[in-house]
């Protein structure tokens, strides 16, 4: 009696695993054709060009994840010779690094104020900085931090007019995937982003 038990439970925990396992996948399969299903456009808006983006979502992030997400990114730009930070601050965009002079070392300090660009890029623009004691110039800092560290191809830093871009819808990936930014709100601790995908 008590093997018949046994086989009946185990039949039934098999069952039990062949189903969850089943609602499981159909589950998965459901919320994949939900992320890459395109909606259907707006008749209001219909446009006779040919679109070669879709847009496919929308995120929204805080300072504590977006910082972790930069860095995180970053780490395949450092060097050994040049490291450095970008992180949002309670009211600036900060990057931290250092000015190599005559063989030393000097702490570097940058602070931005970020700005959403109508194309969707976020430019940062100078407020101050800080380069140990040295009164160099803006566009100086600039072109050493554009001459001389290693960053993502869609930063394009501008000495002339102490900004920096960030043309995060040159974005380059195999999915084809780039954002642009639609809020940049450091008091409001708010960062959204829609997120768009290059038709094949």
């Amino acid at each position: 009696m008590k093997q018949k038990k046994t086989g009946r439970n185990l039949n039934f925990w098999k069952w039990a695993f062949l189903l969850l396992l089943a609602i499981n996948l159909s589950f998965t399969a459901v919320i994949a054709s939900r992320l890459i299903q395109v909606r259907e456009p707006n008749t209001g808006k219909i446009s006779t060009g040919v679109q070669d983006k879709v847009k496919v979502g929308t995120f929204t992030t805080n300072k504590s994840q977006l910082n972790k997400t930069i860095a995180l990114y970053l780490k395949q730009y450092q060097t050994k010779k040049m490291n450095y930070k970008i992180y949002a601050a309670s009211s600036s965009i900060l990057f931290e690094g250092s000015y190599q002079l005559l063989g030393y070392e000097v702490p570097l300090y940058i602070y931005f104020e970020p700005y959403r660009l109508t194309n969707g890029a976020v430019q940062l623009k100078v407020t101050s900085f800080s380069v140990g004691t040295l009164p160099l110039p803006e566009k100086d800092v600039l072109q050493y931090i554009k001459s001389s560290y290693k960053l993502p191809n869609f930063v394009d830093i501008k000495p002339k007019k102490s900004v920096i871009n960030i043309n995060l819808q040159d974005l380059k990936n195999k999915e084809g995937i780039y954002l642009k930014a639609t809020a940049i709100d450091l008091v409001n601790d708010n960062f959204s982003f829609d997120i768009f995908k290059k038709k094949p």
